[in-house]
């Protein structure tokens, strides 16, 4: 379980970071590679093809107002008459069914100058995607006006993917302010400076925890908006992660799930859901055992209960991780962003190494729990599948259903998912997650 905090490092480092898909375009370069595949992971941009982003072609005005309408999350607000506009509306040259009739809509409600008769399959001009960026991000109450954010602004055409790269470099910008004004809190916990955000009402609340290395953005950035909908979302950061500074103790998923009690109990919280990914899910597994009473539901996801849990050439990398293979990472990068101690990083890479050295067996500890759990992995998992369905028969699953009724354990195995881009497939896990956590307890 505990080894799983390592998995995410290995894997990110031999290439398969989380940013990354297996299918990935193959036409770009290597300073635009991750931008640009970010931005597609989240929706924001597609290929001419699933293989071709074509980013040395001209972008069109459709295509840069789509890639800042969606990029920049603009919104169509409700008029005063209860009419929401259409393309017809506002432009002589764009129809209701076109791709992109909804973003220049948009775009046209919140102040982006486009005439009644632009030209949509027009090249788009440098210098006029950068006053379209300029003008969405002052939306958000930011200032982008600074000369020297754009490259070179004049009539020419810009490529898509120069368009892609400073789209990126805007949101980027917008997030980092945004991730100032966060609601976010701190508790003393411990002897830890624990912190922490609450998102949404209602519902049973939920408490998410992060894997080894992972802040609350990089690990649930994309799930805290959807849960969030429909129920309150803790999100917190564990001791020596993101912006909980580290203190001169071990690191162990016990003492962490006592933080996670204890910050609960400070907060006013009796009683929670968990969603743990990997080292998460060792230490929701250790809040359900060691503090029952405040764990309602529990899911574990990519995650192991004993050292032989995952495959062996997984085991076999962790003479790999030092502190030296992080560099220029984005596991470097956000850490030295958010951390309040940026030179602790050698630190926690030890710590966390020390902890996943540890042999253990926690089979007793598992037949303990009382909760509901969902034990998801991916098919291309570090997890064995087999480990997985142990757990699973541990917790009480395993039965002929129809004759038996349902157990109060359920598993899950999602198609074309690694450890890494597990939490990633955000629709179906949100799906999934809300209708174990919204279900009656069976078996019960």
């Amino acid at each position: 379980m505990k080894r799983l905090a390592f998995l995410i490092v290995v894997v990110v480092l031999l290439g398969a970071l989380a940013s990354s898909p297996v299918l990935a375009f193959t036409d770009l370069n290597n300073a635009e590679r991750e931008a640009i595949l970010q931005l597609k992971d989240r929706g924001i941009i597609s290929g001419i093809t699933s293989s071709r982003f074509a980013p040395r072609e001209k972008a069109s005005v459709a295509q840069g107002v789509n890639m800042i309408v969606k990029g920049l999350n603009l919104k169509l607000e409700q008029t005063g008459s209860g009419k929401k506009p259409v393309a017809t509306d506002l432009f002589h040259t764009i129809s209701n069914h076109e791709w992109y009739s909804d973003s220049f809509v948009i775009a046209r409600v919140n102040g982006l100058e486009l005439s009644s008769d632009v030209n949509p399959n027009a090249d788009l001009s440098r210098q006029l995607y950068a006053e379209f960026l300029i003008k969405a991000v002052g939306i958000k109450g930011l200032d982008l006006s600074d000369p020297v954010f754009f490259e070179d602004l004049n009539n020419e055409a810009i490529t898509r993917g120069e368009a892609a790269l400073w789209l990126h470099k805007s949101i980027q910008f917008v997030e980092s302010q945004q991730s100032i004004e966060k609601r976010g809190h701190y508790a003393t916990v411990n002897g830890l400076d624990m912190y922490y955000e609450i998102h949404g009402k209602g519902g049973h609340p939920v408490v998410l925890l992060h894997g080894a290395f992972m802040s609350i953005d990089t690990a649930f950035g994309t799930l805290i908006p959807k849960l969030s909908e429909s129920r309150q979302v803790i999100a917190l950061e564990m001791q020596g992660h993101g912006r909980t500074v580290d203190i001169d103790r071990p690191l162990s998923s016990e003492q962490m799930a006592d933080d996670v009690a204890e910050l609960l109990h400070q907060i006013g919280i009796k009683n929670v859901d968990i969603i743990g990914h990997s080292l998460g899910g060792a230490v929701g597994i250790q809040m359900a055992a060691r503090h029952p009473e405040q764990v309602r539901k529990l899911v574990v996801a990519s995650s192991t209960f004993k050292s032989d849990g995952m495959y062996d050439e997984i085991n076999g990398m962790m003479d790999l991780i030092t502190p030296e293979i992080f560099v220029g990472t984005p596991i470097e990068e956000e850490y030295k962003k958010l951390a309040p101690r940026p030179e602790d990083f050698p630190k926690l890479v030890e710590k966390i190494k020390a902890m996943g050295s540890v042999k253990l067996d926690w089979t007793p500890l598992i037949q303990s729990i009382k909760a509901p759990v969902l034990t998801v992995i991916g098919d291309s998992d570090n997890v064995r599948p087999e480990h997985a369905l142990e757990m699973f028969k541990l917790l009480g699953g395993g039965v002929a259903g129809d004759l038996t009724g349902l157990p109060k354990a359920q598993l899950a195995v999602l198609p074309g998912a690694t450890h890494v881009t597990l939490m990633e497939n955000t629709d179906l896990i949100v799906a999934l997650f809300t209708r174990f956590l919204d279900a009656s307890n069976e078996g019960e």
